[in-house]
């Protein structure tokens, strides 16, 4: 019998082995194809998850901050301490003509007073002064509030707002009362910072009892005070020189009035204060308020009474319509910059998400419309 050739004996036993493979890398394919996705078939070690992705921030965002900062940076906020004697009576003297108000003021502020005080102190306190308890009732029965039947008296008052509320709106018109408007431009001055004031003050201690502030009557005495300045400024200057402070951001009206004054409006009201021999604690707290504008690490209650402070401002001018278009998150002006900065931390984190609860921003809201309108006057 014939032997095959040897390369004809070697493809014999190649082709079947050829056609196993063939038929093992098929049934490989198919069952890739028709298996559930993500189970693999038989790996050799564990899957190591991929490194999770973090997204730069955009190079637009970082130069709109490092810009901010920047200007920040190069306002120098002046302290009345640190101006030369001269320069320093120099300011005090244009305020010098300022009314002293009665002792009812420095009563309200003392920390005694504002830890302890009950509603029939208060009621008695207020009622000492007939002309601001006329005042402070019809301001509570005004559409400010919006109460469904009006009240009668201080305590009933006292009762329906809250000892707070009625505290802070008899501590504005004791300061307002120390200032007399000589036109009419100069009286919707002085009523825009009373609108914001009362703005900022009502907010102020809502906003630290959703956070859990620890004393929200003190941080509602540091904003309500914190205006006492610009009062100051507005109802006192010359008119002309009045008109040479732009009326910008924040930072452009703390810079503005620097260069015009020598001061800010926040450092006159501290010499104001001290004029009318408040606690000089209080005085120094509420000195640090609106510095929180340039100071790179604030304290939270501080940029609390601050935030505040702003955004009466914004919303008693009308150029924030409602509390609930604002996000001090995602807000691009440099007035906020350094409190954005903080709101990595939960408690800061919760001060910007309290500021969008519906039921704050609603009665913020009716308060700002009610003003606007002219529901109360100082």
């Amino acid at each position: 019998m014939d032997r095959p050739p040897p390369l004809a004996s070697l493809a014999v036993l190649l082709i079947p082995i050829l056609l196993a493979a063939l038929a093992l890398a098929g049934l490989v394919l198919f069952l890739r194809k028709s298996r559930p996705d993500g189970v693999a078939l038989a790996p050799t070690r564990p899957a190591m998850p991929a490194p999770a992705a973090v997204a730069p921030a955009p190079a637009a965002a970082v130069a709109k901050s490092a810009a901010l900062l920047a200007e920040l940076d190069a306002l120098d906020w002046i302290r009345a301490e640190t101006l030369p004697d001269r320069q320093r009576e120099a300011v005090a003297a244009v305020f010098k003509h300022v009314p002293r108000p009665p002792r009812l003021l420095q009563q309200l502020v003392s920390p005694e007073f504002v830890n302890n005080a009950s509603m029939d102190e208060l009621a008695d306190l207020i009622g000492s002064e007939p002309l601001v308890a006329t005042r402070v009732l019809a301001t509570a029965n005004s559409a400010i509030f919006g109460l469904s039947s009006p009240v009668k008296g201080l305590h009933q008052a006292i009762s329906t707002l809250g000892l707070i509320t009625l505290r802070i709106l008899c501590l504005q018109y004791l300061m307002i009362r120390s200032f007399k408007a000589d036109s009419p431009e100069r009286q919707t001055l002085l009523t825009n910072l009373w609108n914001a004031s009362t703005l900022a003050s009502e907010l102020c201690p809502k906003l630290a009892r959703a956070i859990g502030r620890p004393d929200p009557s003190r941080l509602g005495t540091l904003v309500v005070l914190s205006f006492l300045g610009r009062l100051a400024a507005n109802a006192t200057m010359p008119r002309g020189l009045l008109s040479t402070i732009p009326v910008g951001s924040f930072l452009e009206r703390s810079r503005n009035e620097q260069a015009a004054l020598g001061l800010s409006a926040a450092e006159i009201g501290g010499l104001l204060m001290h004029a009318w021999d408040l606690p000089d604690s209080l005085v120094n707290d509420v000195r640090r308020v609106d510095p929180t504008l340039v100071e790179r690490a604030p304290d939270l209650d501080l940029a609390l009474c601050y935030v505040c402070a702003r955004l009466g401002e914004k919303l008693a001018s009308g150029e924030l319509r409602s509390l609930s278009g604002f996000d001090l998150a995602h807000d691009a002006s440099a007035d906020f910059h350094h409190v954005q900065s903080r709101l990595s931390r939960p408690e800061w984190a919760a001060m910007a998400a309290a500021l969008r609860e519906p039921a704050l921003c609603e009665s913020i809201d009716t308060m700002a419309r009610a003003l606007r309108e002219g529901a109360a006057t100082p």
